[in-house]
């Protein structure tokens, strides 16, 4: 329950000392809700103390009493972006046993805490994608290929095309950044290779191509989730017993 002065008789301007800081507020803001600790103190209902600067001495904790006072002015719990000191303010507002600060403290936690276990279900949920690149370069006719080793690895349509493992080797393993290049000479089964990356579980998202004649690039891009098992995994999972 809220009160207010009466009507007609002006509104007493106290300063008060609260545990080393000091404020300035109004006798009708302190006793807005009279069955409060400061309802009690400020109505004559409990004893008060005031130090040699005439400010009433509150035995509170000074900087986290600006929270108080503002849910007294304004009736609603207004608190900077990313506080944090809950502990501090639930203990101080059960100190001055404002039934409405409390619920209100009790109200914005549940809050935060149904946010933060959203935002974390979201993001296990949430799945990035994992993207491979295939270059067909017309006027040497090789093929270069971007994405992850072991799935390079994997891909037999280009392992194929190398004869010295050596030189396979050390390209897998900067297939990421630099890719992956066939040697001259060799050819590739285009359609056993789409093939293949299908089976991974990527899909063809983007085609472009580069020059317009002899000399042009032509650009595969797929993609998958990841962490996505492949078909082929799963279909030995089928044909098990």
């Amino acid at each position: 329950m809220e009160s207010s002065a009466p009507e007609g008789r002006p509104d007493e301007v106290l300063n008060l000392n609260v545990g080393g800081c000091r404020y300035t507020t109004s006798r009708s803001t302190l006793t807005r809700f009279p069955n409060s600790m400061l309802g009690s103190m400020f109505s004559g209902r409990l004893p008060s103390n005031v130090d040699d600067y005439n400010s009433y001495v509150i035995d509170g904790d000074g900087p986290t009493f600006r929270h108080v006072l503002n849910f007294l002015r304004r009736s609603k719990l207004i608190l900077p972006d990313g506080f944090k000191e809950w502990d501090i303010l639930s203990a101080e507002a059960d100190f001055y046993q404002i039934q409405d600060l409390i619920q209100a403290i009790n109200d914005k936690r549940e809050q935060i805490k149904e946010d933060l276990q959203k935002n974390k279900e979201q993001s296990e949920t949430s799945q990035s994608c994992e993207f491979l690149e295939v270059e067909f370069e017309c006027a040497n006719g090789q093929w270069l290929i971007f994405g992850d080793s072991k799935l390079i690895d994997q891909l037999s349509a280009i392992k194929s095309c190398f004869v010295h493992m050596t030189n396979y080797k050390n390209q897998l393993k900067k297939a990421q950044v630099y890719g992956l290049t066939t040697p001259r000479g060799t050819s590739v089964n285009r359609l056993k290779l789409f093939k293949e990356i299908s089976q991974h579980g990527f899909t063809l998202i983007c085609t472009s191509s580069s020059g317009g004649d002899e000399r042009s690039t032509d650009r595969w891009t797929f993609s998958r989730e990841e962490d996505r098992p492949n078909v082929n995994n799963r279909n030995a999972e089928h044909l098990e017993y």
